[in-house]
């Protein structure tokens, strides 16, 4: 894969030149062509040194992901220590539901605001400006003396994991190769939950405060790395600024000119029409609030978004998320006091942390729709097997082994694609000039419902029991199948342009698509 694979350039700016006219022209609306039609009309493959560069920016934003998903996992070892009566401090399972659900209130505020951020100060420069709440939010936590320093440390964490979300998947999906580009994107998730077994780990040896004093580092390490790596050329070339995005493309493609140049073609003819359509809208609209209302029902921003947050809604009532914030307490509820609670906690996140590794390097080989039926019936399997086992076996007989066993599937399979998917969707499926404000959008409704679904378990718990639950997740996996099946498109190894010009065609669902 690192060797220098790019060939036939001459043919390959002929095409790209094509390409340049039609989007100037705005000539994609007309075309008839599909995305299994049109896979090869731009296809680089980078040399070593731009493999290399590209992981590089990947290293820096990842580092940055690994500190934003401590905080997701931090509920699941604070609460069981906040409900001992001798601690420091106490709460009750209605407070520490509110402790655990708050973060993701907060989330969607910073999700909203990274939109614009996104498009005013750049990718790069979000991300550094979202690892300083990081830093503050665990410095609050760690010197807190009551619920309230807790409650307000919880929500500046959230506001901060809520501002890198966007400009992280946005940033990678502009830098890298679009043969690269499902497995940087993807491997999003892997970095995201390694945060949540560090902070498992960290949480079975030390107190809580401890731990969020331990949660300062990779934030501040993370700002330091961000430094040393240049902005989106996509976003410098808005910002008309090309000698600069023609250096960031240079040292990211690894030298290779003829690749940059094609590249730069599209992206200042892409940025020529982009300016046109909205000074249309403003001109005829007379104000920015019609601008972004238009940019976000334009039918090449408006179908992904539909497809993305359908996604989401489904792929969290199957309980990914609950999973990590209550991990601790689910794992106390289905195997009482047999279990070491903190341990299983680590394995179940250390199990998310490798199989979303798997699933990076699957994204290189197989295709996304494949991968994302099998992630969500295998998730569904599961949960139905766990949900009918516990049903049937009196709590004494229960094989800790068996539910064990099912859990980790469960962890498993959920992490290959229900969990990997809505970023790289974010990266893949919006257009660019919607990736700052279609973005955060779609990450404010994303964490707002983590915020409903974590705030409501304690009560839908009560309600149907353990055995409930896994039923409920069961049944929404099924569904999240089904829905893969009929509406996500297939982007491997489609650029970034392809993909657009499909949304902008008469295509919804995936299976009536123009063939």
């Amino acid at each position: 894969m690192l060797g220098y694979h790019a060939a036939n350039y001459d043919a390959k700016i002929i095409q790209i030149g094509n390409v340049c006219e039609d989007i100037e022209n705005n000539n994609t609306r007309d075309k008839d062509s599909t995305l299994d039609e049109k896979c090869d009309i731009i296809y680089y493959s980078s040399n070593s040194k731009g493999i290399f560069a590209q992981c590089l920016v990947s290293g820096a934003v990842l580092l940055l992901l690994t500190g934003g998903g401590m905080p997701i996992g931090y509920s699941a070892i604070l609460l069981p220590q906040l409900a001992e009566e001798n601690g420091t401090m106490y709460a009750d399972r209605q407070l520490g539901s509110w402790i655990a659900s708050v973060h993701s209130l907060a989330t969607p505020v910073g999700s909203l605001v990274s939109g614009p951020l996104l498009d005013e100060i750049g990718r790069r420069g979000s991300l550094q400006f979202a690892a300083v709440p990081l830093f503050v939010g665990w410095f609050v936590i760690g010197f807190a003396k009551n619920i309230s320093c807790l409650l307000i440390g919880r929500v500046v964490l959230g506001f901060g994991v809520g501002l890198m979300g966007v400009p992280a998947q946005v940033l990678l999906g502009e830098t890298a190769d679009s043969t690269l580009r499902g497995f940087l994107t993807g491997s999003t998730l892997t970095f995201y939950c390694l945060g949540i077994v560090i902070i498992y780990a960290l949480g079975a040896c030390f107190t809580w405060n401890i731990v969020a004093l331990c949660g300062t580092v990779l934030p501040i390490t993370a700002l330091i790395a961000l430094i040393l790596i240049p902005e989106s050329p996509a976003w410098l070339v808005r910002r008309r600024k090309p000698d600069k995005a023609r250096k960031a493309l240079l040292w990211l493609r690894g030298g290779n000119v003829q690749q940059v140049d094609a590249e730069m073609r599209i992206l200042e003819a892409r940025m020529k029409t982009d300016l046109a359509r909205t000074a249309t809208t403003t001109t005829s609209r007379l104000g920015q609030i019609s601008s972004v209302v238009s940019t976000l029902l334009d039918p090449s921003v408006l179908k992904p978004l539909t497809i993305i947050n359908i996604f989401n809604i489904l792929q969290l009532i199957s309980g990914t998320f609950v999973i990590v914030f209550y991990a601790v307490n689910l794992v106390e509820d289905i195997g009482g006091n047999r279990i070491n609670n903190y341990l299983a906690a680590v394995i179940t996140a250390i199990t998310r942390v490798l199989f979303s590794s798997i699933a990076s390097v699957l994204l290189l080989k197989i295709n996304r729709r494949y991968l994302g039926m099998f992630s969500a019936v295998g998730t569904a399997f599961a949960s139905l097997v766990l949900a009918g086992y516990l049903l049937i076996q009196e709590e004494s007989s229960i094989d800790v082994y068996v539910v064990g066993i099912l859990l980790l599937a469960y962890v498993a399979v959920s992490s290959m694609g229900l969990m990997t998917f809505p970023g790289l969707m974010v990266a893949e499926l919006l257009p660019q000039r919607a990736r700052g404000i279609g973005g955060g959008c779609n990450f404010f409704f994303f964490n707002l419902f983590i915020f409903i679904v974590t705030k409501s378990f304690p009560t839908v718990s009560d309600a149907v029991g353990i055995t409930g639950i896994f039923a409920i997740f069961g049944i929404s996996a099924l569904l999240e199948a089904i829905f893969v099946y009929v509406a996500l498109p297939e982007t491997k190894n489609r650029t970034l342009q392809e993909i657009e010009d499909y949304f902008q065609q008469d295509n919804l669902l995936w299976i009536t698509r123009s063939r």
